[in-house]
């Protein structure tokens, strides 16, 4: 069973459960503007519950890498990193650049983690200059 996770969005988390043949059991879309990091685990946790599954089941991850804010991909790709290398499981991260929905990108990272075996960080890809500060 694979996780997918989407921070790209500063105003929402995607997160899905997905099964090895691609089938997507749970998809939950969680409102989260600027609350990333308070949200983000705590509804991993009640999406794995839900679905009477540990962490430990998880067989791979897969994260959108960008693009998108700063901080809203720092804390999703942060997180999946620590699960697969916690965990041990290989990591696909994939880039949004056509715009596309979040089915269409778990159907094209299903088939590049499964060519995966191994634990590799992923790193994002911003599309922006970050804008944390004033000058």
């Amino acid at each position: 069973m694979y996780i997918f996770v989407n921070t790209s969005n500063h105003k929402h988390i995607f997160i899905a459960l997905i099964s090895k043949k691609g089938d997507v059991l749970i998809f939950k879309k969680i409102k989260a503007e600027y609350q990333q990091s308070e949200k983000l685990l705590d509804n991993i946790d009640k999406i794995l519950l839900n679905s009477k599954k540990k962490l430990q089941d998880l067989t791979g991850v897969i994260c959108i890498i960008g693009p998108g804010g700063f901080t809203s991909l720092r804390i999703g790709i942060t997180t999946a990193n620590t699960i697969a290398w916690t965990l041990n499981i290989p990591i696909v991260g994939i880039e949004n650049k056509e715009d596309e929905d979040d089915l269409t990108l778990i159907q094209k990272s299903v088939k590049l983690i499964k060519t995966k075996k191994q634990f590799k960080q992923v790193l994002p890809r911003y599309g922006k200059e970050p804008n944390i500060s004033k000058k």
